[in-house]
């Protein structure tokens, strides 16, 4: 594989997610989530909507949630189709 070539699973409005049976489905924002680690402004055990999906050099993936952006390990996706 060359080192030119870099794969994308997430736009700002689409993240494609595996699941656990290994089949691959694409979310498109807004996507619902929960939290699970507890975060300003937000409570654990809350749903709450992704309006979009960015790179962040440290923590690799963000959800911007309400005008501001998060970790997406502070979240739990449930995909069930």
């Amino acid at each position: 594989m060359s080192n030119s070539l870099r794969l994308r699973f997430v736009t700002d409005s689409c993240l494609l997610v595996v699941k656990q049976n290994g089949k691959m489905v694409v979310l498109y924002t807004p996507f619902r989530v929960l939290t699970i680690i507890p975060v300003e402004g937000l409570t654990i055990h809350t749903q709450v909507y992704v309006d979009a999906v960015f790179h962040h050099h440290q923590y690799r993936l963000c959800f911007l949630i309400n005008g501001k952006l998060y970790p997406y390990n502070y979240f739990q996706i449930n995909v069930s189709f």
